[in-house]
C-alpha cells in the first residue's frame, strides 16, 4: 500500500462477504451511530479488490450497517491491495492499532489457512509471528461449531461467555459439540447478563436431567432462582435437622414431577400388569393432589 488513496464508494458496490468474520456488538455500534450523526463517518471502511474488481470489505461493517441505517449511499474506503490473501494479512498486521478481537483474528487466520492454501509457517512468516501464535488461534475457531461460532459472531452469546466460561469448561469436561449447540440456542438471544448464563452453564452440565430439560425448554428464568437458591443453601449453615428434611423431600418431589411427566409419555409403557398397578397409584395420588396443591400455595402465600 504505497499510496493512501481514499475513495467514495457506493455502498450497493461493496462485498461484504467477510461481515461473519466480525463479532457484531449492538453497544459499539449505537456509539459509531451517534459519532456519524455529528460528524460524518471519519474513518476509511478497509478493504481490498479482488480479481474480479469486487470491492471487499475487512474492516468498517459496523459504520457500513449504520450507513445503511442512516440511509447514507457512499461512504469513504481505502484499499488495501488488489490481492485478497495479502490484504488480509495487511489487516491482521494493522490489528494492533485497531483492536481486532482474538477470535476475528482467529476466522481470518483460518480463511489464510483454508481459503487461500497458506501453511502455519507461511502465515507466521508474513504476520511476523510465532507459528504457535497461529496454531493456537486456528484451534480456537475449528473447535467452535457453526452453530456455536454463529452465535457468538452475531453478538447473541457473549464472547466473554463463551471464551472465560464455556469454552475452558467444556474444553476440560469434554462435552459432547451436540450438547454445548442445544446449551447455546437454548440461552443466545435472551439478554442475559455473563453472569446468569455462567450459572445456567453449571446447572446444564453439572445439575442432572431436570435442570438440563427446563433450560431447553427455556424457563430461564425459573431454573435460575432454583440455582440461586441452591447457593444461599449451601452458604447457610442455620438450618435445624427438620428444616433441612423438609428441604430435602420438597428437592425430591420437584425432581421426580418432572420425571414422571416424561416417563408417562413413553409408548414402551404398555402392558397390562403396569397399567393396572400405575392406574392405582395415580388414582391415590389424585385423590391428595388438591389437597396437596392448596398446602403448597398457602405455605408460598403467607412468605410473600
Amino acid at each position: 500500500m504505497n499510496e493512501k488513496v481514499i475513495n467514495e464508494v457506493e455502498i450497493t458496490q461493496i462485498d461484504r462477504r467477510y461481515e461473519e468474520f466480525r463479532l457484531e456488538n449492538k453497544i459499539e455500534e449505537r456509539i459509531i451511530m451517534n459519532s456519524i450523526l455529528e460528524g460524518g463517518i471519519r474513518d476509511a471502511l478497509l478493504c481490498v479488490i479482488d480479481s474480479k474488481e469486487n470491492i471487499v470489505l475487512l474492516d468498517g461493517f459496523k459504520r457500513l450497517r449504520c450507513a445503511v441505517s442512516l440511509k447514507i449511499h457512499t461512504v469513504p474506503t481505502l484499499s488495501l491491495g488488489s490481492d485478497e490473501a495479502d490484504g488480509i494479512l495487511q489487516f491482521i498486521r494493522l490489528s494492533n492499532a485497531r483492536s481486532l478481537n482474538i477470535l476475528e483474528q482467529s476466522a481470518l487466520v483460518d480463511q489464510l489457512n483454508v481459503a487461500h492454501d497458506m501453511s502455519i509457517k507461511q502465515i507466521a512468516h508474513h504476520l511476523e509471528r510465532s507459528p504457535a501464535w497461529v496454531s493456537v488461534r486456528l484451534g480456537m475457531i475449528q473447535e467452535m461449531t457453526t452453530t456455536v461460532r454463529k452465535a457468538v459472531f452475531s453478538g447473541q452469546f457473549p464472547v466473554r461467555s463463551y471464551m472465560y466460561n464455556l469454552r475452558r469448561f467444556t474444553r476440560v469436561k469434554k462435552v459432547p459439540k451436540k450438547e454445548v449447540d442445544t446449551f447455546v440456542q437454548s440461552v443466545a438471544g435472551k439478554s442475559l447478563s455473563t453472569r446468569d448464563i455462567e450459572t445456567l452453564a453449571y446447572g446444564y452440565f453439572h445439575g442432572g436431567d431436570y435442570l438440563k430439560e427446563q433450560i431447553e425448554q427455556g424457563k430461564l428464568e425459573f431454573t435460575l432462582k432454583q440455582l440461586r437458591r441452591k447457593d444461599l443453601l449451601s452458604e447457610d449453615h442455620t438450618l435445624g435437622p427438620q428444616e433441612q428434611r423438609v428441604i430435602k423431600d420438597l428437592e425430591l418431589v420437584q425432581k421426580y414431577m418432572g420425571s414422571i411427566r416424561n416417563a408417562l409419555t413413553d409408548k414402551c409403557l404398555c402392558t397390562k400388569s403396569f397399567f393396572q398397578v400405575s392406574d392405582l397409584l395415580v388414582e391415590g395420588i389424585l385423590s391428595q393432589l388438591l389437597d396437596f396443591q392448596n398446602c403448597l400455595q398457602d405455605f408460598h402465600d403467607k412468605r410473600r
